[in-house]
């Protein structure tokens, strides 16, 4: 096996697409693009707090981001997408600057035999290129990284509790595995809506075949109005921690930075034509699943529950619509979703150093 290097996730592009979805969660080639654009247009904000890191980024031969390639007579068997922060050190590329929160090596579809070999090369030339130590921010416990790192010296810092909900016999099937009282629940909230003389309507847009388009002005407005909801959410968490942090939480990153793009999709319940909830993030076609990093309701119309009625929707939808048999909702193990049918899955804060076993 040969191990390339590149310099920057574009440079890699090609490769990073052939591996794309094939293990842990948010593993796509767009979540890649869309964290290094971001992480760019970020930069003045970064330059505040870190001005060296920044001139270094813009001036310097030292990019924060570079991804090795392993590749066989076979084609490309694993794609590693690291990220140098403020302090110098690498990390497996995180995604939360575009609100996803972890990102692992991608994998073609081999034998375990063959991406171990795959890893074993790649952790050799890191070591070789001066990388000493590597961490993954939010690793899956039980995914393919996390097995082949039990030959490894590595440390688990920190566990987290993420969910999400599956559904492989549609929505009948997942009504019936839902509670009693998650059911009723849900057709009281029909029932209110009934009563008030509530219009009530989905609607799913994505770039990958699956709902309405993304392109074009409409769409946009309609993103624009959709996070403008997710502000108004995030305004009591950030409006305490001054200028800077506000700009850039409440409309860098939320607005004006996560422009529609590549695999990103946006889920929508209208009540008389008012944004009451919506989610947006990435559809991962190989795993046949959502990547749910942001999920938001109206406080407006709360008495109607509108973030359960929009998942619940959302299931009926991509059951009839699509192959997508997956709605992963991510890091945090909130009431709502656990009463919804999600199931608990962990993930770690994990280091581990490169220098190879004997």
């Amino acid at each position: 096996m040969t191990v390339e290097r590149y310099d920057s996730i574009r440079g890699a592009e090609k490769s990073l697409r052939e591996t794309q979805g094939n293990g842990s969660s948010s593993q796509t080639f767009s979540v890649l693009r869309a964290v290094e654009r971001c992480f760019w247009r970020c930069l003045p904000y970064t330059a505040i707090r870190h001005p060296r890191y920044a001139v270094t980024c813009i001036f310097t031969r030292r990019r924060p981001f570079r991804v090795y390639v392993v590749r066989d007579e076979k084609g490309v068997v694993l794609c590693a997408p690291l990220h140098r922060d403020s302090d110098g050190e690498w990390s497996v590329v995180a995604g939360e600057i575009v609100e996803l929160d972890f990102v692992d090596f991608l994998y073609a579809r081999r034998p375990l035999s063959e991406l171990a070999v795959a890893f074993r090369a790649v952790m050799y030339k890191m070591s070789e290129d001066g990388v000493r130590r590597i961490g993954w921010r939010y690793l899956e416990s039980d995914g393919i990284t996390a097995s082949l790192l039990r030959d490894w010296p590595h440390s688990v810092n920190e566990v987290f509790q993420n969910v999400r909900i599956v559904f492989p016999d549609g929505l009948d099937g997942y009504m019936r595995a839902l509670s009693v009282n998650a059911r009723a629940n849900m057709s009281k909230v029909r029932n209110r809506l009934r009563r008030d003389g509530k219009n009530v309507s989905f609607s799913f847009r994505s770039p990958v075949g699956i709902g309405d388009g993304m392109d074009g002005r409409e769409v946009r407005a309609q993103m624009r109005r959709c996070r403008s909801v997710y502000v108004e959410r995030q305004k009591s968490r950030y409006r305490n921690r001054g200028l800077l942090a506000r700009l850039y939480f409440l409309h860098g990153s939320y607005v004006a930075l996560s422009v529609p793009g590549e695999g990103t999709f946006v889920a929508t319940l209208e009540i008389d034509g008012s944004v009451a909830a919506y989610m947006e993030g990435y559809v991962n076609t190989a795993r046949k699943a959502l990547e749910v990093p942001r999920i938001a309701m109206n406080a407006e119309f709360g008495r109607y529950s509108p973030g359960r009625l929009l998942i619940v929707e959302a299931v009926a939808w991509l059951s009839t619509n699509s192959d997508v048999r997956t709605i992963d909702l991510c890091r945090g193990d909130e009431r709502y979703k656990l009463d919804l049918g999600g199931i608990l899955y962990a993930t770690e804060s994990v280091q581990a150093c490169t220098e190879v076993p004997a």
